[in-house]
């Protein structure tokens, strides 16, 4: 779209805004904590927050919303546990997300669901977090800790379970337009029905576009260096019935279209940019009755990915574009049944498959192609057991889960510059994921647990098939990698000291082997651009400690605050032992947050504090990110009961900082947003 098709919308959507202003709607929900909360992604079974002998926790759609952040994966930076590396703020290509001191850079180890199918990528084991809209969301629920047992794949750290919301009255129209920093511009729309029968249907869509900024330090700045502008459109179409106990379903299809400037620009008319072009299709049936409930859900997701890049080697111009389909599709069935009062087995299967069929084209000489394909397919079963004892004083978790994954079908071909075309072989892993948990509730103040759970994770087929450019930057393929295990074991404590406060404390060991992880060769492209290779490090440890804390102390006046603590490094490594000792890369040690809340007159606001300590960027553990400090802001005014204008600030003192070695992030930015519902 061009930006008159842009401020068309624009115009019309503040029209629609005017025009219903005296309709009678509904005004913005309370944003309150509340400590009773169902979670489903930690046992597949409904169950409260102290019924899980694990770490989890839940943001509701109410905490969404006062947040101003901009993007999904922004609200969870204020999660304990949690790191975010979003270095370019909205302006990130592809954000990483990790749990429980894994390496920044490895978004593959956390496992991220929509409404309860993987959307990680097989290829490259990444999340496309900007297609996400996050003012489709009911809830997202965090499980922190090896998920293996259940989830098999890509859960060494975790689960990410981003749930989105259903209608719940006859007619619902959402939406809103805001303008911000880099002349920056978002509109939203939501249109909501449920018939008396039940039958319910969503269409939400979001248009945003920006300027971009200057992501290069002023010293590295080069007259090619540019601004990176973003356009971006999401469509989510959903249509379900839940009348019938036993059968309800749902079908969801969401389209994304965008296309990111890198800001680099020689020849080429829009300079170096990338598009994550994304198709989801997922269905869905569950059904059941107090004992017995099942879901099935059937999942289908292409993204194609273009990217189109040029430069200099020195004095010589290059060009290449890079084109791949990345395919996931699969089915999942899950069961549970309560045998007894306090007894509840559950069970399931799961089959997944994933591909790569790509390439890098070059446009300048050397005519070089660089292709690469390959096929992953996971087989799974897994059973657990929830049991309550003494009165369900103590609850029993026990479950093992058998995956089976082969790699197959790997094809790689290239000419110059790499002149290196590795043989890919067949592989077949297997493994065992058993987990173990207590929670102790024996008295109401204090809730408490201790676990054992093992994590196993296959690589991504990128690092399997092609020898090309990551984010690392140049790397070579390694078709002999082997599958990474990781055994996990944890304790923590819920207490509850005054009337609704909430102290949460956990503290884990984990100890990794054969650690998927990238190294630099020792080799170089071009003579200057070390080349990294992924490999099976011998042992890694990572050892942490969170805290969390909530308390709302009036109705509408609520306090948070979280810290975690993080060392994860290598603890042998029998083909590079000048590397042991070292700390795993972008792992901060420290991370502490702070948010206070208002939602009562004459404002609402929210302001949120964060501080990242420093982080190693290499493997010799030589270069060094600084830490910095952050402060978010939202002031926001309800009117004429179904409009709200809200002001949102991200780094309210432009404290630019580096989360990359490359790039720094925008600084300050400003949003001005005018939203509806009714």
């Amino acid at each position: 779209m061009k930006k008159t098709s842009f401020f068309l919308l624009l115009t019309l959507c503040l029209f629609q805004v005017l025009f219903t202003a005296s309709a009678i709607a509904q005004s913005p929900a309370e944003d309150t904590i509340t400590f009773d909360e169902t979670f489903v992604t930690a046992t597949r079974t409904k169950r409260n927050l102290t019924e899980i002998p694990a770490r989890a926790s839940i943001l509701s759609a109410a905490e969404i919303a006062s947040s101003p952040a901009q993007q999904v994966d922004d609200i969870l930076r204020f999660v304990p546990g949690i790191n975010v590396n979003r270095s370019a703020g909205i302006y990130s290509m592809r954000p990483m997300v990790t749990l429980r001191g894994l390496s920044g850079d490895e978004q593959s180890q956390t496992l991220v669901l929509m409404n309860g199918v993987p959307i990680n990528t097989s290829d490259e084991g990444g999340v496309n977090w900007n297609r996400i809209n996050y003012f489709d969301i009911e809830k997202i629920e965090v499980f922190k800790g090896p998920g293996s047992s259940l989830y098999g794949n890509n859960a060494m750290g975790g689960v990410i379970n981003i749930i989105t919301s259903k209608p719940s009255k006859p007619q619902e129209i959402t939406g809103g337009v805001s303008y911000g920093t880099f002349n920056t511009v978002r509109q939203d729309l939501g249109l909501r029905i449920r018939t008396d029968k039940d039958f319910y249907a969503v269409i939400s869509e979001f248009y945003q576009q920006s300027d971009g900024y200057m992501n290069v330090l002023p010293e590295k700045k080069t007259p090619y260096d540019t601004d990176r502008p973003l356009e971006a459109i999401g469509l989510s179409t959903r249509a379900g019935m839940d009348r019938n106990p036993w059968l309800k379903w749902e079908l969801q299809y969401d389209v994304f279209r965008d296309k990111r400037g890198e800001g680099y620009q020689v020849y080429t008319p829009d300079g170096v940019y990338r598009n994550f072009n994304t198709n989801l299709f997922r269905g869905m049936l569950q059904g059941g009755d107090g004992k017995f409930h099942y879901d099935a859900s059937a999942f289908y997701q292409m993204e194609h990915y273009y990217d189109v890049n040029e430069g200099f080697r020195g004095t010589s111009y290059f060009r290449y574009d890079v084109d791949a389909y990345r395919e996931e599709a699969g089915g999942l069935l899950n069961f549970s049944r309560e045998l007894g009062t306090n007894n509840t087995l559950a069970g399931g299967i799961e089959y997944k498959t994933g591909s790569i069929s790509g390439g890098d084209y070059y446009q300048t000489s050397p005519y070089d192609t660089v292709t690469n394909k390959g096929k992953i397919v996971t087989m799974a079963v897994y059973a657990q057991d929830e049991l309550g004892l003494l009165n369900n004083k103590i609850r029993l978790v026990a479950g093992l889960r058998f995956d089976r994954v082969r790699f197959s079908d790997g094809d790689y071909y290239t000419t110059t510059p790499w002149e290196e075309s590795p043989e890919l072989k067949n592989h077949t892993w297997t493994s065992l994921s058993p987990r173990l948990g207590l929670r102790f509730n024996f008295i109401r103040e204090v809730s408490a647990y201790v676990s054992y759970a093992k994590g196993f994770r296959a690589s991504i087929l990128d690092d399997l098939t092609r020898t090309g450019w990551m984010w690392v930057g140049p790397k070579y393929a390694n078709p002999e990698l082997g599958p990474e295990y990781m055994n996990n074991y944890e304790a923590g404590v819920d207490l509850f000291p005054v009337d609704r406060m909430k102290i949460s404390v956990s503290a884990y060991l984990a100890k990794g082997k054969d650690f998927l992880y990238y190294v630099a060769t020792g080799n170089t492209l071009y003579g200057n651009r070390p080349i990294y290779r992924r490999e099976n490090v011998t042992n890694v440890s990572m050892k942490g400690v969170e805290l969390e804390i909530n308390y709302p102390v009036l109705k509408n006046l609520s306090l948070s605050a979280g810290y975690t603590y993080s060392e994860s490094k290598i603890d042998a490594f029998d083909e590079r032992p000048d590397l042991e000792n070292k700390y795993l890369k972008y792992v901060p040690k420290h991370k502490a947050s702070a948010v206070v809340k208002w939602s009562g007159k004459p404002l609402h606001f929210s302001l949120m504090a964060l501080y990242k300590s420093a982080q190693y960027a290499n493997d010799e553990n030589t270069k060094e990110i600084d830490p910095y400090f952050t402060f978010d802001l939202q002031l926001s005014k309800p009117l004429l009961n179904c409009l709200n204008l809200a002001l949102d600030i991200q780094d309210v003192f432009d404290n630019r900082h580096m989360e990359t070695m490359e790039y720094i992030s925008p600084g300050r930015l400003i949003n001005v947003r005018l939203s509806f519902a009714f």
